[in-house]
């Protein structure tokens, strides 16, 4: 019995058509797994690659320097992918997952920013104002030679795939800084801007990045300001602004800034927020209503408080303002001086008049008198006084009578 089953065996082993059978297996498990050649075209940010049979299911990836991944399932016929827009300039990497029947294809191509390092522009911002213009700004790269120029590019929206250039740059030394544009008709919501550079000296790195007009739009002032006034309250309506992209009440709030005539100044009596949904109006009571106001009235998104320049002032109220209290004190103050003043003169002119009035004598005093004064009696001068003689002429007088005359 084991004769014959190791007789079996040899013969299995011996056998061409099972030798062969093993050696096709085996050649078929080495067999080189094939490319799938892909390719990516920043202009669309697609991925194409090579078709291959009995395909099942297809994954495409994208990563970001930040690890952030964006994946995409299609189906098996499908031999391409294309993403969003999204930046570019810091690199990214594509992950291509091919299901077969035969087993699974994986290939990884990286995308990077050709040229020197910091020689890309920077510093780039957008803002929209007036609902239809734009301005754009960059710096010129802290790494790029003298000699370099950029450019501005936008994709304005998928209907218009065409990359479209500024129209009208503006420049600090010959070199491109910044750019204006007057019609933005076509402008997506999310769109995509790009910054090309050219030097003779070396190659030039690019700056792209996606905005949103709804981030990047400042809003104009309200406009068509009135106010009416009661006895009591005043009511004060506006419009609000154009806007780039349709927008309701409830997108909109508002400060406004209330000044009485004396009060000038920043943050004056009333600074009030409104929001849009209480159909652009503000009642208030008029402490005064005699006296001048002014309002102006600013606008800004209800989610982003980027606040809008202020609007013109305007005027209500009257003119005429409340007197002072002050100078009427200084009337009454004043007149009671002077009444005062006139009534004691002319007491003083009566009692001088009709009143005779006795000095008293003052009562002497010995204390506050000149202590060096001589008190001591000199008797010899007395003495001497008292022996001088005086002669007097004694003159009689005698009333002389006239004679009487006889008949």
């Amino acid at each position: 019995m084991d004769f014959l089953v190791k007789a079996v065996l040899l013969w299995v082993l011996l056998d061409p058509a099972f030798l062969l059978t093993q050696q096709d297996e085996a050649s078929h498990s080495t067999d080189p797994i094939p490319s799938l050649h892909v390719r990516f075209d920043r202009s669309t940010m697609s991925l194409t690659w090579d078709c291959q049979e009995n395909t099942t299911s297809i994954q495409c990836e994208m990563i970001r320097k930040d690890n952030a991944s964006v994946k995409m399932k299609l189906k098996g016929k499908d031999c391409h992918c294309t993403f969003q827009n999204s930046c570019l300039h810091e690199g990214l990497t594509f992950i291509i997952r091919v299901n077969m029947s035969q087993g699974q294809i994986t290939e990884k191509v990286f995308f990077t920013n050709p040229g020197g390092a910091g020689t890309a522009a920077q510093n780039f911002s957008c803002l929209i104002y007036e609902a239809d213009f734009m301005n754009c700004t960059w710096a010129k790269g802290r790494s790029a030679p003298d000699d370099v120029q950029y450019f501005l590019y936008l994709k304005e929206s998928k209907k218009n795939p065409n990359e479209r250039e500024c129209p009208r740059y503006t420049e600090d030394a010959g070199t491109h800084v910044g750019c204006h544009f007057q019609n933005l008709s076509e402008l997506a919501f999310n769109t995509y801007f790009l910054v090309n550079g050219t030097s003779q000296q070396t190659a030039i790195q690019f700056f792209d990045t996606t905005l949103s007009i709804h981030k990047i739009e400042r809003y104009s002032p309200p406009h068509n300001i009135t106010v009416h006034c009661n006895k009591s309250r005043c009511l004060i309506q506006w419009e609000k602004p154009r806007t780039r992209r349709r927008t309701s009440a409830l997108d909109f709030q508002f400060q406004l800034d209330i000044r009485t005539q004396d009060n000038m100044q920043p943050g004056g009596n009333q600074q009030v927020e409104v929001s849009g949904a209480v159909e652009n109006k503000y009642s208030f009571l008029n402490p005064q209503p005699k006296a001048r106001h002014t309002v102006r009235i600013r606008a800004a998104d209800a989610r982003l408080p980027q606040w809008s320049e202020w609007s013109q002032p305007v005027a209500f109220g009257s003119e005429e303002r409340e007197p002072s209290p002050i100078p009427v004190y200084t009337l009454v103050v004043v007149g009671t001086l002077i009444g005062s003043l006139i009534l004691g003169f002319v007491l003083k002119r009566i009692l001088q008049r009709y009143c005779v009035c006795t000095p008293i004598p003052g009562i002497k005093d010995t204390l506050n008198e000149n202590h060096q004064t001589n008190n001591q009696i000199v008797w010899e001068a007395m003495a001497l006084d008292a022996g001088k003689s005086n002669d007097e002429e004694i003159l009689t007088v005698q009333e002389v009578t006239a004679p009487t005359a006889t008949p």
